[in-house]
């Protein structure tokens, strides 16, 4: 199956809608060159920016190979055979750039609120070879010092050696759901789960709520974190959440942010697949109200910038868009929207999937993947 024609036929649609729209209420982005990604045409899933800041991990789909990009020079350095899967990979480095960490994805979630099993590989960043591949898994995380990683698979929470993939340990957290995060200091681990009746009862939003305890329990989620060494639970994070489908700590540490999107039965958006990422000071477990809102119809890359002044999503109208937000206070920014190239898209044969990956280089500007497309953007 080819899906280079039902994208062309998306560009299309897009393009009508925006003739019927007018483009007055597109915001504009004026500083952005685009390339091609050393002339490569494939459409890309993911991408990831090397911790030394001089190279690409770029993720293809529908079979092309990965490629680790000079983004200075405009050149393809190495081209690695792995991430085989037919709507390709999301990408990340490993803190020190040892490993790339590649999950599958799919072009549509055919079960939105069931708990996510896909596979995962962990790559040799230098040689392409494959050091690990797990199956079925619920999320995958390496340690920052690169020692182990952590694999969420049904409850079991389960520690393995880099890069022999012995197992070191593990533990089970009772209806875990879909993430796992590891602290930058290797210390603890969160994961996400499903809530029980007495853990609702010390969460402030709801324990007074008697109306509000039963849903919580069928469509909404909770974190905990537990000492990545005794695998003792340190706390459980009095808020709750919908499904959750990421966990990430902030470069520092002092932050976990966590993905969700409502259960379809509590969904109240009209305009899509409406996500959120939420903030969580670490390691205090404090929950900040600063949020920031997702319509990507694919689990979004999210990050803050080099200074902590920015937090960028990729979310999604009509084409997919990069948004920045105010960190702390997470008011929207500016933006990054591919709609706005849609004519040029259609003109130069450019094929897209409704995906889009960035990732904040040294100087603060943005690469951008958005199908077969490569944009280095520089915010105003």
């Amino acid at each position: 199956m080819n899906l280079a024609h039902p994208v062309k036929l998306a560009l299309s649609f897009g393009l009508l809608l925006l003739t019927c729209s007018g483009m007055a209420q597109v915001q504009t982005n004026v500083d952005y060159k685009l390339f091609h990604m050393g002339g490569e045409t494939s459409v890309r899933s993911g991408l990831a920016l090397s911790p030394d800041g001089n190279t690409v991990a770029c993720a293809g789909a529908q079979g092309f190979p990965l490629f680790l990009y000079d983004w200075r020079n405009d050149k393809i350095l190495k081209k690695f055979d792995v991430g085989n899967w037919y709507a390709g990979a999301k990408v990340e480095y490993s803190a020190k750039g040892t490993y790339l960490l590649l999950q599958q994805t799919f072009y549509i979630d055919w079960a939105p609120n069931k708990d996510r099993e896909v596979d995962f590989e962990i790559v040799n960043a230098e040689s392409g070879e494959i050091v690990q591949k797990i199956n079925a898994a619920h999320s995958v995380a390496i340690a920052y010092d690169e020692s182990f990683y952590v694999v969420l698979q049904g409850d079991d929470v389960s520690f393995y050696e880099l890069p022999s993939g012995r197992m070191m340990r593990k533990f089970t957290v009772e209806n875990a759901t879909n993430a796992v995060a590891i602290s930058p200091d290797g210390k603890q681990v969160a994961v996400s789960h499903m809530p029980t009746a007495q853990l609702l009862q010390d969460v402030p939003s709801i324990r007074l709520d008697k109306k509000a305890i039963k849903p919580a329990l069928k469509y909404r989620q909770m974190i905990s974190i537990y000492d990545a060494g005794s695998m003792e639970l340190i706390k459980t994070i009095n808020e709750i959440y919908d499904i959750i489908y990421r966990l990430q700590y902030s470069h520092d540490g002092y932050r976990l942010f966590s993905y969700s999107i409502p259960h379809t039965k509590m969904q109240t958006s009209t305009a899509g697949r409406q996500g959120y990422i939420y903030m969580i000071r670490m390691p205090e477990g404090d929950v900040l109200r600063t949020s920031f809102m997702s319509l990507a119809p694919y689990e979004p890359d999210f990050t803050e910038n080099n200074e902590k002044t920015l937090f960028g999503v990729v979310s999604f109208d009509v084409a997919p868009q990069i948004n920045l937000y105010d960190f702390e206070k997470g008011k929207l920014e500016n933006r990054f929207d591919t709609r706005q190239r849609l004519r040029d898209a259609i003109n130069n044969k450019m094929a897209g999937d409704s995906r889009a990956s960035f990732a904040f280089l040294p100087d603060d500007s943005i690469i951008i993947v958005t199908g077969n497309q490569t944009i280095i953007w520089k915010p105003e």
